[in-house]
């Protein structure tokens, strides 16, 4: 049976490490790639926009915008089988269910410098799908 690899994506980043090793797993392996991006989203009922979320009529734009960037993240993925995913909500636990619905053999996911506060008040996102993952999380560290 072909292995498949789900690979979250940040996609502010132009160069990340979690891509570049991806595709060498997935050329070694011959696997299936799902390419994710999690739009960050914190629902409110209150009808101003807060720092981690988007009032809910402005989610379809930030959704094609996603859609369009993880596009072009796909590209460097050229002559693998590439299925590209957005959802909304809290990465980790997006990335955790969408591990589960697609039954991925592994997880490849980035590690991203933050300071000590900002780790102990949010925590890490790949820490989290570590400890939830239904199979395997490989942490790529990102390069200094």
């Amino acid at each position: 049976m072909r292995k498949k690899i789900l690979v979250p994506v940040d996609l502010s980043d132009d160069h990340p490490g979690e891509i570049t090793f991806a595709v060498d797993l997935a050329r070694l392996l011959d696997a299936q790639v799902v390419l994710l991006h999690v739009v960050d989203y914190v629902p409110t009922v209150l009808p101003v926009e807060l720092p981690a979320g988007y009032p809910a009529p402005q989610l379809d734009v930030v959704r094609e915008s996603a859609e369009r960037k993880l596009a072009e993240a796909a590209k460097r993925f050229d002559g693998l089988d590439v299925k590209q995913v957005v959802e909304i909500g809290a990465a980790a636990h997006e990335i955790v269910l969408c591990a589960e619905r697609e039954s991925v053999d592994q997880i490849v996911v980035g590690s991203h410098r933050h300071g000590a506060i900002a780790r102990m008040l949010l925590g890490s996102v790949a820490e989290r799908v570590a400890r939830t993952a239904p199979c395997p999380v490989t942490i790529v560290r990102e390069r200094a």
